[in-house]
């Protein structure tokens, strides 16, 4: 059969045609009959996750990567519980808020910590005023929040609304205070008290191991969230729950966000096997962010180059499976290393900003100690200069910070802070070098005279 000379303008088609396809990585290869011709761009238009062909089996490679490495960076023991990806941790707690929201009822106590990121507070109080359910605050002890989550006011607390108290919302580090708390005594005294837990991990889990999953090192918190973003990877969360407490929600009648036939087929553990053995499906509406899950997996790559780097890269440098057991094995060395990193930029920031303090030159907000902290610093200054005018000398200097408030709004009313100054805040990392924070440290005492 004689195929017709094609037009001018059909063969400027079929040319931007080409042209297209060489932006997708699954077209270049060319659409001779070897080659598999993607239809299905109502399904997406590139990749679908469980589609069966060898570029979505890919994507499913990946996903599942992703979802081990953060199953590993929640615990050591990660198998007794499941994580959830989200777009930011602000919407993961307003998710799960929204869940808890159906469960409440006039007369039960949620326990607050004015210590929280908004994110682990304002949808708690939209929750308990839906509901008809009560606030209780529980606030830092001293002046400047020396204590950011206090046993004895959380006992206080807990006392005077006897058995009514459902959830503790509190943060592992305060964005602002910098202090660690106690996450296994506060959930031990939640539970003690018929109470679960929600931590906000946001502030800690750049700087330390987490084990927020099962096992005897356990912190006990049912609820555990983070953000991927502030953890050397993409804008992505991650919130991680123990196997009891997602079910327990279940049974209680909350139920998540999604496709009523997801949702009514069952969820949570007991039902895994309603979708495949994914638990964490009916609570990710509309699915993971593909792209950012092959952003976490580039997480793990720069996790074995630090311990590699660490330990000198040869014969004897420790090799990590490609497994669950591998990835918790490599955040567990990748972490030790880092906390050694960090302890001079401790030492050295802490040094002067608690100097400062109690020069009266500026007020430094959490524990003025090098123990029991991460290297995250919030001050006011106290000389006359602004905390925008101290940043702007700091950015001068090259040396990147902000002010504000931090979406710590809350916390700052509780300090007496002014919101729209707020603090100035000087935060490191293993990546931050004692010459950068020296730096940081000699504009500061020139500003601050």
């Amino acid at each position: 059969v004689s195929v017709p000379p094609a037009s001018p303008r059909a063969r400027a088609v079929m040319a931007l045609t080409a042209a297209a396809r060489g932006h997708f990585a699954a077209l270049r290869a060319g659409d001779g009959p070897e080659e598999w011709a993607f239809l299905e761009n109502a399904g997406g238009s590139q990749v679908q996750l469980g589609a069966g062909y060898p570029a979505a089996k890919t994507a499913d490679a990946t996903v599942a990567s992703a979802r081990r490495l953060v199953a590993a960076m929640a615990s050591s023991v990660p198998q007794a519980g499941f994580a959830v990806l989200g777009a930011s941790s602000t919407v993961l707690v307003n998710g799960l808020a929204a869940q808890w929201a159906q469960t409440l009822a006039p007369g039960d106590v949620l326990v607050l910590s004015s210590a929280n990121h908004e994110a682990n507070l304002g949808c708690w109080v939209r929750a308990a005023e839906t509901a008809g359910a009560t606030v209780a605050w529980w606030h830092p002890a001293g002046d400047n929040g020396e204590d950011t989550c206090p046993l004895e006011g959380l006992s206080t607390v807990l006392a005077s609304h006897k058995t009514h108290v459902r959830l503790v919302a509190f943060p592992h580090v305060s964005n602002l205070l910098g202090g660690v708390v106690d996450v296994a005594a506060v959930c031990a005294a939640a539970r003690a008290a018929g109470a679960a837990t929600i931590v906000d991990g946001v502030a800690l889990t750049p700087h330390r191991r987490l084990e927020a999953g099962g096992g005897a090192a356990s912190w006990g918190a049912d609820w555990y969230v983070w953000s991927c973003y502030k953890v050397y990877g993409p804008h992505c969360a991650v919130l991680f729950g123990l196997s009891t407490a997602w079910d327990a929600l279940k049974v209680a009648g909350g139920k998540p966000a999604n496709h009523f036939f997801i949702v009514d087929s069952g969820y949570g553990v007991a039902a895994a096997g309603a979708h495949g053995a994914q638990p964490w499906y009916p609570h990710e509406p509309g699915g993971p962010n593909h792209e950012a899950c092959a952003g976490l997996c580039g997480t793990r790559d720069y996790l074995r180059q630090l311990v590699a780097d660490a330990t000198g890269a040869g014969p004897s440098s420790p090799t990590f499976e490609d497994s669950l057991t591998g990835d918790c094995e490599l955040v567990s060395a990748a972490f030790k290393y880092m906390v050694e990193m960090e302890a001079p930029l401790v030492e050295l920031l802490a040094a002067y900003l608690c100097a400062a303090h109690d020069e009266g030159k500026l007020r430094l907000l959490g524990p003025r100690t090098t123990e029991g902290r991460v290297p995250t610093f919030s001050f006011v200054p106290l000389t006359g200069v602004s905390c925008s005018d101290t940043v702007a000398a700091l950015h001068s200097a090259k040396v990147a910070c902000r002010n504000g408030h931090m979406y710590a709004h809350r916390l700052c009313s509780r300090l007496g802070v002014e919101h729209s100054e707020g603090v100035v805040r000087i935060s490191a990392l293993h990546y931050n070098t004692v010459t950068e924070a020296q730096r940081c440290v000699d504009v500061l005492k020139a500003v601050l005279q």
